[in-house]
């Protein structure tokens, strides 16, 4: 008598656990198809990117004949999502009404680049690791890097330029944002030494030692060789050495 109790038991547990599965996919095959025909997409913003045109993001997203539905555009991308567009990270895609989305692009953080003699440009961030390939050139004002060669450059690598010259690197350009003083180019020499590279100037700095002093006094002599043509070095400078030296072009002299 037991056994057969504990047999009617199992087997009305399992009846009620296929009933509830059939009812939760009556209930998917219900909103599938109210969503289907209540929620066309029929508005598509883009955010984040002026890199590519919102028509070609869209169509990148968007590309399968289901992609018309607001609710499949947004699972889908949910559940697959695409991250592999040059100099896009990643995209989300928000639901903002029921015939609307909006797609955010996340672009890949970028702090330089490095032009190869490939006619192609390695792009880096902040951290020194090789953010992207491309032939493209992108003009948003990146620093470009001289003296740097990638032989065999790949994307997630580290500039081949020592840990200890990837955060001299990394600290001055910031501390350059920060002064609003960026430079077209900045460039090493065979030891690792930097100039930075502007329009009529250019700035020595030598190694990292007194960065902060180094910047802090090109700052006060700025204006006073503003169109002038040569080299400002402090690549000597020091708290017991504050000699600083402007060398103007040989040829401007002439």
């Amino acid at each position: 008598m037991k056994m057969s109790r504990r047999r009617k038991r199992r087997k009305s547990h399992i009846l009620a656990i296929i009933e509830i599965i059939f009812s939760l996919i009556l209930l998917l095959v219900i909103l599938g198809i109210l969503a289907y025909f209540l929620c066309p997409l029929t508005d598509v913003s883009v955010e984040g990117t002026d890199l590519y045109t919102s028509d070609q993001v869209s169509e990148y997203i968007l590309d399968d004949k289901y992609s018309t539905n607001t609710i499949y555009a947004f699972l889908k991308n949910k559940l697959f999502p695409k991250g592999d567009a040059e100099f896009i990270e990643s995209f989300d895609v928000k639901i903002t009404g029921m015939h609307s989305i909006t797609i955010v692009c996340n672009e890949k953080p970028i702090l330089g680049y490095i032009s190869q003699e490939d006619g192609k440009y390695i792009y880096f961030n902040y951290d020194g690791s090789i953010t992207e390939i491309s032939e493209s050139y992108i003009d948003r004002g990146y620093m470009q890097v001289e003296g740097v060669t990638c032989e065999e450059p790949e994307v997630g690598m580290t500039l081949p330029i020592g840990d200890d010259q990837i955060g001299y690197l990394t600290s001055l350009i910031k501390i350059l944002q920060k002064n609003d003083i960026m430079p077209n180019v900045v460039s090493y020499d065979e030891n690792s030494h930097i100039t930075l590279k502007y329009d009529t100037y250019n700035i020595s700095l030598g190694s990292s030692v007194y960065l902060e002093e180094k910047i802090d006094r090109a700052l006060k002599i700025l204006p006073q060789i503003e169109g002038l043509q040569g080299t400002l070095h402090l690549e000597n400078y020091s708290t017991q050495n504050t000699d600083i030296v402007f060398e103007k072009d040989t040829e401007v002299v002439e």
